[in-house]
């Protein structure tokens, strides 16, 4: 039982740390006129820089605002895949 008791003041210790880290939230916001979003972390800047937070916040609002049929003002950057040339006979 030794054991267990040295460990409960570890325990403790990681609960306080857990509590006060959720203090540390960051959000980024965006408005696309049809959608918004808003994107939270608890990461610090340096794992998740406040502009890589901003960039997934205006690409979700700009997902949600994407009619389902994709006639809607999103830009690609995937480059189109050129046709196919047809089989030599």
């Amino acid at each position: 039982m030794k054991t267990a008791a040295a460990f409960a003041p570890a325990a403790i210790l990681c609960a306080v740390l857990s509590v006060s880290a959720c203090s540390k939230e960051r959000k980024a916001e965006a408005d696309t006129g049809t959608a918004e979003a808003t994107v939270k972390t608890e990461a610090p800047p340096s794992q998740v820089p406040d502009a890589q937070l901003q960039q997934q916040a205006q690409q979700a609002a700009t997902a949600a605002s994407t009619p389902v049929d994709g006639s809607g003002p999103v830009t690609t950057t995937t480059p189109a895949v050129p046709p196919a040339e047809p089989a030599k006979k």
